[in-house]
């Protein structure tokens, strides 16, 4: 009776395998990303919404494909796609930047650039005197998104063991805000929608120091044929105007800019 028992459970167990094996198929895109304000996040029902959530699932529409959002630590985001875990990672990703030293594009196949961004410094604006140059950031302590462009920057210009890791751009705002360190670096299109503004009014951006300019890109593994067909996909909804459209709705029209050269 026991190995019957046994057998029954072992088949079940196969059963639940296979179920969990085919939730993801060939017809859904699965888009790794954090939470970022007007990007991706999710409206009071739970729902995903911001440019990049409906950005996604209107190229999901014209592949004829279900789009799924996986929320993702940011720096795990390459073992996420290597290991099949997520089909791209869709979320504010600085395509000329580099990881550790290795360009991006060397990590990954990018789309389209489709959108410009820089990073800046935040800080707390009773404080705004003491950042006046890049030079005044040296011996300073940090907060940034673990594995962003962000981190490549800060640990570039002050002490490596003064750079805290956040698990997302969006919780480094707190850390500045409270004191525990002196600055963050952050992309500006996310500082621009948080700094002066409710819990972060008394934070501010740094103007005295401007960064490279930046372009977003939707990151695929390596050798993937999904970049091909999303490019085809941006470029449709680029001609359609749709894309403008949505850009519109959140307030990115002056910074959205289809590219295909990413550096």
């Amino acid at each position: 009776m026991k190995k019957i028992l046994a057998l029954i459970l072992a088949l079940v167990t196969c059963a639940f395998c296979f179920a969990a094996c085919g939730e993801k198929d060939d017809n859904t895109l699965v888009c790794g990303v954090t939470i970022f304000e007007n990007m991706n996040e999710k409206d009071a029902d739970g729902n995903w919404t911001g440019f990049e959530s409906e950005f996604a699932m209107e190229v999901g529409k014209i592949l004829g494909m279900e789009v799924k959002f996986q929320e993702i630590v940011w720096e795990q985001k390459y073992n996420e796609l290597n290991s099949g875990a997520i089909d791209c990672i869709w979320n504010g990703f600085t395509a000329n930047s580099d990881d550790n030293g290795v360009k991006r594009s060397e990590l990954v196949d990018f789309s389209y650039g489709y959108m410009l961004n820089q990073q800046c410094i935040v800080v707390k604006k009773d404080n705004l005197a003491n950042f006046t140059s890049e030079d005044s950031l040296a011996g300073k302590s940090a907060c940034v998104e673990g594995g962003s462009a962000g981190e490549s920057y800060a640990t570039s210009v002050t002490d490596a063991d003064k750079v805290m890791k956040a698990t997302s751009q969006i919780n480094a705002f707190p850390e500045v805000k409270s004191g525990a360190v002196d600055f963050i670096v952050v992309d500006i299109l996310l500082a621009q929608n948080l700094c002066g503004t409710g819990d972060y009014s008394d934070l501010a951006i740094v103007e005295a120091i401007e960064l490279d300019s930046e372009i977003y890109a939707i990151g695929f593994k390596k050798g993937s044929e999904l970049t091909a067909k999303v490019n085809d996909a941006i470029k449709q909804l680029e001609g359609s105007g749709k894309l403008m459209e949505i850009a519109q709705k959140y307030g990115f029209e002056n910074v959205l800019k289809i590219t295909e050269n990413i550096d």
